[in-house]
């Protein structure tokens, strides 16, 4: 009986020295994994308790100890596989590629680089190293809607071969300088809703062994046309009526900015002595619109062409296909004031106005293009004119009487939408003069002469510099008379006897 006693009170004493953190996971463990029979005894509690702790220390012990073997061997694994590998850049020298002026008359654009590669191991032997400028073409509505070569068309423009056979490379960067001059009528970069062409430069090297070491990247040309000196001056008449339009606008626009355009209506006031009255034409309502006109021609795979029973003959082949055209407005307005109108004049009375029109800021126009595979942007202003038909007396011009007669003036004008060309000039323009454009013999200095009798000056009659009077130079005695010399005391010297 006391040795009971002594074991139950043993069993609870170390049941109470038992830490918190055990004391918790034993309680999660018992939660989780309670049996269906919740009657225990203390002792068999304690013991379960300290198995418990025992084993998942063991297991959390085995788990980081495979852990961090792993770990290790997977980090010896990554620093023994890792190696630096040859890094290919390019270096752009050239400023923008713009094409400045329209494609008959433009020169192109000068593009000129470097191309780096880098060795950080001790060589490198390569079998070739070859670049090419291409230009690729994405029709968004291809002539088949499954086929690749319908969608895509690339064009090879240079080619440059840098290493054409086996090479050997030691360790460090080495540069291969190149350049090429894009032609003037070469389309600009553009991503219109039809279509997208894109100048991408791409080099490759294909080393001995290992995977070849590539690199692209996307040039973008711009084309930007000088405006005219004078503006554009157009005139418009509307028959059977005597009206007519001067209009002048710029020559060009750009996407950025706000334009004007001026415009003079006359014939409005048309006069009968006889009955002593006359009709004039009112302006109602002016409304402005800018739309941005798409073409291109979805050519045709050689594939396709020949189901449509065409053969392939050529470079013509890019003609061949379906036609696309899309119109969407860049802006519009309307004005219902902010013109003057003379009705009293003699010669017929006139009518102007002056409207400022934009591009929208989130419109993305595409500037004005022609390429020869038939895709075109182009830009036009529409002006509608709604004018009233009115009667009055010449006496009285004011008493106006509505006849009932409107009309509905329209005007296109042809608008070229451009980049600005800021402070850049052509790259021909940019070079020095040539060996035959310097003369022959150096340039000539003015000199003083008398017009009179158009000799030249003597030199005592030149007039002295800041009108100082000149000096008078000491005449040198004559040869032949003797240099009086200081005479000096000295002592021991013969002298005069007293």
């Amino acid at each position: 009986m006391p040795h009971r006693v002594a074991t139950f009170f043993r069993s609870h004493t170390n049941n109470f020295d038992i830490p918190a953190e055990l004391k918790k996971a034993s309680r999660r463990s018992s939660s989780s994994k309670r049996p269906a029979v919740a009657e225990r005894s203390p002792s068999s509690s304690a013991s379960s308790i300290h198995s418990d702790y025992s084993s998942s220390s063991s297991n959390n012990g085995k788990m980081l100890d495979k852990r961090m073997s792993l770990t290790g061997l997977h980090a010896a694994k990554n620093s023994a596989a890792i190696k630096p590998h040859p890094s290919l850049d390019v270096k752009i020298e050239s400023p923008p590629l713009v094409f400045y002026g329209t494609t008959t008359n433009s020169s192109g654009a000068l593009f000129s680089g470097q191309m780096m590669l880098d060795i950080p191991d001790d060589m490198l032997v390569l079998d070739n190293f070859k670049m090419k400028l291409v230009v690729e073409t994405t029709r968004k509505k291809p002539f088949h809607a499954h086929c690749a070569e319908c969608a895509q068309q690339v064009k090879e423009l240079h080619r440059w071969d840098f290493h054409q056979g086996q090479a050997t490379l030691k360790k460090g960067q080495h540069s291969y300088p190149f350049s090429y001059l894009f032609e003037g009528h070469l389309p600009a970069s553009m991503n219109s809703s039809l279509v997208k062409i894109d100048y991408v430069l791409k080099a490759t090297i294909t080393p001995k062994s290992g995977e070849p070491i590539k690199l692209s990247k996307s040039l973008t040309v711009k084309r930007a046309v000088p405006p005219a000196e004078t503006p554009k001056k157009s005139i418009r008449i509307f028959p059977p009526t005597n009206l007519t339009a001067n209009c002048e606008l710029p020559t060009v626009i750009h996407p950025i900015g706000e334009f004007n355009l001026t415009m003079r209506m006359d014939g409005v006031v048309k006069r009968n002595e006889d009955s002593k009255s006359q009709t004039q034409w009112r302006l109602k309502r002016m409304t402005w619109r800018l739309d941005e006109i798409q073409k291109e021609v979805s050519p045709a795979c050689p594939k396709h062409l020949a189901k449509l029973g065409l053969a392939a003959t050529g470079e013509d082949d890019q003609k061949k296909g379906t036609a696309h055209e899309n119109v969407r407005t860049l802006n519009t307005d309307e004005l219902k004031s902010g013109w003057k109108a003379d009705y009293s004049a003699i010669d017929g009375g006139s009518i102007e106005m002056e409207f400022p029109f934009s591009i929208k800021p989130d419109a993305r126009p595409i500037c004005d293009t022609k390429s020869a595979d038939g895709t075109e942007v182009t830009h036009q202003l529409v002006v509608e004119m709604i004018v009233a038909e009115e009667f009055a007396p010449i006496s009285k011009p004011t008493q106006i009487t509505p006849t009932g007669a409107a009309r509905v003036l329209r005007m296109h004008f042809s608008v070229v939408v451009t980049e600005r060309s800021g402070l850049g000039i052509s790259w021909d323009e940019e070079q020095p003069p040539l060996y035959e454009n310097v003369p022959v013999s150096p340039p000539t200095y003015g000199m003083v002469v008398d017009f009179e009798t158009n000799e030249l000056p003597d030199y005592e009659d030149l007039a002295p510099l800041d009108g100082a009077a000149p000096t008078t130079l000491a005449q040198p005695p004559p040869a032949h008379l003797p240099v009086e010399r200081p005479s000096s005391s000295r002592s021991g010297s013969h002298g005069p006897s007293q």
